[in-house]
């Protein structure tokens, strides 16, 4: 049992449910926050604008996970905006709450230092990318990332996603407009780093990507 399982034991007859619907916003990126959110269940998005663009930090979707906590830590506006992505429930905690766990609760305490620890690396490598990379860089790094982060090959050892899911994803994480990046797959696709799928049943909905495009923009080596 998990600190977060705990808590809730321990205070099951006291427990707030907050619900949120799909596109309900939990907070606004610069909010005075006061509260930090365990997930019941559902999923929430954090997302941060930088220079115009909208990406997605982190997408909490692991029941009794946790988000918010910064601003219980250091009293500061938050730092991201968080949207309920699927119905969602949550349990609210405050200050009090939370300095409670922390202190009777060695393992908690770690777990908070190495999420935030693990957070800022991410958010900054995400930030150094907008600020460092041009749109197409970012396209074809995020598609390798997919591409791995699914795992899915076909018998020459090609990996096979979704189009539409990939096109979401890009989306939501390279700060660049839907159009950017049907035009930018095509020109993958003239230049044969990407293929689709040749299941004729399935129409155009998979897209194949070669091998040779996964080891050039492969950041996990």
């Amino acid at each position: 049992m998990n600190s977060a399982d705990r808590f809730i034991l321990i205070n099951m007859e006291n427990l707030t449910i907050y619900t949120y619907p799909v596109d309900g916003i939990i907070f606004k990126e610069g909010d005075v926050g006061d509260l930090m959110y365990i997930l019941v269940e559902g999923a929430v998005e954090l997302r941060k604008e930088v220079q115009g663009a909208e990406i997605v930090l982190k997408t909490i979707d692991q029941k009794n996970d946790f988000f918010g906590e910064m601003a219980l830590i250091d009293g500061k506006p938050r730092s991201a905006t968080a949207v309920a992505v699927k119905p969602t429930k949550l349990i609210p905690v405050d200050n009090e709450a939370f300095e409670r766990l922390v202190l009777t609760n060695g393992k908690f305490a770690w777990k908070i230092i190495g999420i935030l620890s693990d957070r800022i690396r991410e958010t900054n490598k995400q930030i150094e990318e907008l600020l460092n990379t041009s749109p197409k860089e970012r396209i074809n790094f995020a598609i390798a990332d997919y591409a791995l982060k699914l795992n899915v090959k076909i018998h020459d050892g090609r990996y096979k996603v979704p189009v539409e899911d990939l096109k979401n994803w890009l989306n939501n994480r390279c700060g660049v407009s839907l159009d950017e990046i049907d035009n930018h797959l095509f020109r993958l696709l003239k230049s044969e780093s990407i293929a689709y799928g040749s299941s004729k049943d399935k129409g155009n909905t998979e897209l194949i990507i070669s091998t040779s495009f996964i080891h050039q923009y492969n950041r996990r080596r």
